[in-house]
């Protein structure tokens, strides 16, 4: 019942600013990544690399990335979840739920990680990364990006 009335409201608002949001280059330029943000509150990592992303994707300025902040601090859940449903990356969320201080790129199109951004980087060599998986998503390359955190390990049973 909740999803019927989530979904119906969505499809109204939809409905009504369809005419005055949607325009001819929202329908044929679809997003090519998701930088997506893994974040807390209480992080100090997140306090440096927030900003440097920021002004990573301001000097991209390219409406083809979609930036995702998914912020792992109490309350936050119910958003997390739609976001990554609604975008298709739960397998991106499930790997590195919990995990804050980097972002993931995310082929849009594929689902694919392309790689990763985190405190090692600059803001330029953050465009400049970002800028090249972006190509690599947009000819549906695969790439082998070893700037990702190891996965978040599941606890043993009975924990």
């Amino acid at each position: 019942m909740k999803f019927a009335l989530r979904f119906f409201l969505l499809s109204v608002v939809a409905f009504f600013s369809l005419g005055s949001t949607v325009t001819a280059k929202d329908l044929t330029e679809p997003t090519d990544i998701y930088v997506v943000m893994f974040r807390s509150d209480t992080c100090p990592p997140c306090k440096i690399v927030e900003p440097l992303l920021q002004e990573a994707l301001a000097s991209i300025r390219d409406p083809k990335i979609e930036y995702l902040k998914l912020n792992f601090f109490a309350g936050n859940g119910e958003w997390n979840t739609n976001a990554v449903f609604d975008r298709g990356i739960v397998d991106q969320y499930n790997q590195w739920a919990g995990i804050t201080g980097f972002a993931v790129i995310i082929d849009a199109d594929k689902k694919n990680t392309l790689g990763c951004v985190g405190m090692t980087y600059t803001a330029d060599s953050m465009e400049r990364h970002i800028r090249v998986l972006q190509k690599k998503a947009q000819k549906n390359e695969t790439n082998f990006d070893f700037t990702c955190p190891e996965p978040a390990r599941a606890l043993p049973q009975g924990l």
